[in-house]
Formats: C-alpha cells, structure tokens, sequence
C-alpha cells in the first residue's frame, strides 16, 4: 500500500511474547510475528491483499483513522527503529 494515509505500526506484547502490527484504516485487522521485521513485513501484505481485494470487488477503501486512537509506537520503517 503506497498511500502515505494508512501507516503501520509494530509493537512488543507481553502478553503474547510477540511483535504485533496494525494499520490506522484497518481496526479489526493485526498481524503478529516473532521478528519486528517479520511482523511489518507481514501487516503490510496483510493490508495489500485486503485492499486488492475491496478493489476487485469494487469497494470503498476504509479510511485511516488518527493515530490517538493507537497506542503502539510508531515503528520509522527508514532506519528500522521504534520512536
């Protein structure tokens, strides 16, 4: 997905002993994985085969949503790091 309005984020839990990672359009929809890397890797492909999908079907993407609903730190996919 190369709209710069969706963004994803990756997050450690605890709970899970997991990476997790969501997208700000996609509130129903996470991804988790043992690497950070792995996670974001796959919340993204998660992401572009439900947008093709809502495409191919000829439905409306959702809206990303502001980020003050999420808690999850925002991972800077250009250096590999987490804010």
């Amino acid at each position: 997905m190369n709209d710069p309005r969706y963004q994803f984020r990756v997050s450690w839990s605890d709970e899970d002993h997991a990476w997790i990672g969501v997208c700000n359009g996609f509130v129903l929809v996470s991804h988790i994985a043992a690497t950070e890397a792995d996670c974001l890797r796959g919340i993204r492909e998660l992401v572009d085969d439900i947008v093709a999908d809502l495409q191919r079907n000829g439905e409306a993407l959702p809206r990303p949503l502001p980020w003050d609903a999420f808690d999850a730190p925002l991972l800077d996919t250009a250096v590999g790091t987490t804010n």
